[in-house]
């Protein structure tokens, strides 16, 4: 017979990408269900879009993100760029169970980037925007960040989690309308660890699990994305304190991880690696495993060495780097431990991975995920078609961005201004190769 673990009240949930269900306590989460209404019946609850499972200091960004929200929505001038940064509608607060909770409202947005992108059982790359859909991002996130560090704001965690697509025409879409689009709810009941009924106030009745907004339909979206989540944004006068900085590790700049210090130029940083993203379906530094030594182990190899003081500061480096920064090699094969493998490569990549995922799925018997057809010409879709290569001019173009762009020093990177100038956002690059006509 099981032991019940002494911090458990409840039954861990049979649902995929849940939230932790012992933060249903005092000072956690407030329980909402599927039903539900809010300040005074203006909002009901149709379903659920995502989850935030942080802990409780998650309260300190909400009142964060509420404070840089009013400010870049307080402008009496119209500015294009505010157009794809997250709109605040409204806001009022609950008194509930487990406390008091401030709630933001934003117009309804489709999926983010990195969901659409990554989806269980592809390799990573195999789904990615059209080139010029991803410019057409690139250019909108980058005119927002633009307006941030113009009005005195630095975002603070660049990621495409935090880029979301405009869904189309949203304001007229109907309850049947949802559901036809996103499916019903899908429920598991909340136990108590013993396996009765929940019937604690501080718990919803049942759990819901995140509606997949990654298969709409093309003509339920629109090709203009929204920046959120400014939780960590800070105005650049006053960044935080060492002690209350937050990053995500495949986004950070070194100067973040080792020194602890956020500035505009770490959102460059972030940016570039942002980009990449965009236009490669997949990270530029990947985090496997969520350690920070693998994230910089792919720092060194695709960018080089680390400058002093960063490069002592890295108890791992002679694990993988002799002290020149060259990457070691097994004593008994002579084989590399690590390899170099600099951005032009990266990009020269892009579009690898689909003769790999092709094979694959014929192995296994399996079909492409809807939507994402080796697309004939005139299909519609967000996807790139399947075998489509980077051109030599892009990979020449972009390479010259992303290396201007995520440098290690802080102050040699562009500023967004000179980013929406570069030659890469205004050029059609028409010349992509088909994979057939590359060396793989």
């Amino acid at each position: 017979m099981a032991t019940r673990p002494s911090a458990f009240v409840f039954q861990p949930s049979s649902l995929d990408n849940i939230e932790q269900i012992e933060n249903y306590r005092s000072g956690g989460f407030h329980p909402v269900s599927i039903g539900d209404s809010f300040s005074r019946g203006r909002y009901r609850v149709l379903h659920k879009l995502g989850l935030e499972d942080s802990q409780l200091s998650e309260a300190s960004n909400i009142c964060n993100e509420l404070r840089i929200l009013q400010y870049l929505n307080d402008s009496t001038k119209y500015y294009p760029a505010c157009e794809h940064i997250l709109s605040l509608l409204d806001y009022f607060t609950i008194d509930g169970p487990n406390g008091f909770h401030a709630c933001l409202v934003s117009p309804f947005v489709g999926p983010d980037l990195a969901q659409i992108s990554y989806t269980p059982g592809r390799r990573a790359g195999s789904r990615r925007l059209r080139g010029g859909l991803a410019r057409k991002f690139a250019t909108q996130v980058t005119q927002a960040v633009a307006y941030m560090h113009n009005r005195g704001v630095a975002h603070g965690d660049l990621n495409t989690s935090n880029i979301l697509i405009q869904l189309a025409n949203v304001n007229s879409w109907s309850d049947k309308f949802v559901y036809e689009r996103l499916g019903f709810p899908v429920m598991d009941k909340v136990l108590l660890w013993s396996g009765e009924p929940n019937e604690s106030l501080s718990a919803p009745e049942h759990l819901v699990e995140p509606a997949n907004l990654s298969d709409l339909e093309y003509n339920c979206i629109e090709e203009k994305v929204v920046l959120v989540d400014f939780g960590q944004s800070f105005m650049l006068q006053t960044p935080p304190p060492p002690n209350e900085v937050g990053f995500t590790m495949s986004y950070c700049a070194p100067e973040v991880y080792f020194e602890r210090k956020m500035s505009v130029w770490s959102d460059i940083w972030s940016l570039g690696c942002t980009i990449f993203e965009m236009r490669a379906g997949r990270q530029l530094f990947e985090s496997f495993l969520g350690g920070p030594h693998e994230v910089l182990l792919q720092v060194v190899q695709i960018i080089g060495k680390l400058p002093e003081p960063w490069w002592r500061s890295w108890d791992k480096r002679h694990v993988y780097f002799d002290d020149d920064g060259k990457p070691k090699k097994y004593r008994l094969n002579n084989t590399d431990l690590s390899t170099e493998q600099p951005i032009i490569q990266q990009i020269q990549d892009i579009g690898s991975p689909d003769n790999e995922a092709d094979a694959d799925e014929a192995a296994a018997g399996t079909t492409i995920l809807p939507g994402y057809a080796p697309a004939e010409p005139e299909t519609e879709s967000i996807f790139e078609p399947m075998g489509v290569r980077l051109s030599e001019t892009e990979v020449e173009v972009f390479g010259d961005l992303l290396q201007r762009a995520i440098r290690y020093n802080p102050e040699e990177r562009l500023q967004t201004k000179d980013i929406l100038k570069h030659p890469w956002f205004t050029t059609s690059f028409e010349d992509a190769r088909s994979c057939t006509d590359c060396d793989v």
